[in-house]
């Protein structure tokens, strides 16, 4: 999947999902940001080995925010795996089975 690009006028954070690779794991996932109001800005989708690589870039909104949506994801059924931070430095998310 090609990526989608919006104005880019301020910092942004990255998280990094890894998802089954099934027709309906992408937007399960937009499902969890449009939730929660997240201003995306970048967004790209590729199937990995046996899953989908998805890579998020969202306008920062604060440390609360990023880390509110961080936890509503790995609480996606859809999500294996998830990484975040800015986009200079990733930390793995804290959480069983992530």
């Amino acid at each position: 999947m090609g990526a989608l690009v919006s104005k880019d006028d301020g910092k942004r954070r990255l998280f990094l999902l890894r998802a089954p690779d099934e027709p309906d794991a992408l937007v399960r996932v937009l499902n969890v940001v449009t939730l929660l109001q997240a201003r995306l800005t970048r967004v790209e989708a590729e199937p990995v080995g046996d899953g989908l690589s998805i890579r998020l870039e969202i306008e920062d909104a604060g440390e609360d925010r990023a880390e509110a949506l961080a936890r509503r994801l790995e609480a996606c059924p859809s999500v294996r795996r998830l990484a975040f931070g800015w986009q200079g430095g990733l930390a793995p998310a804290a959480g069983p089975g992530h």
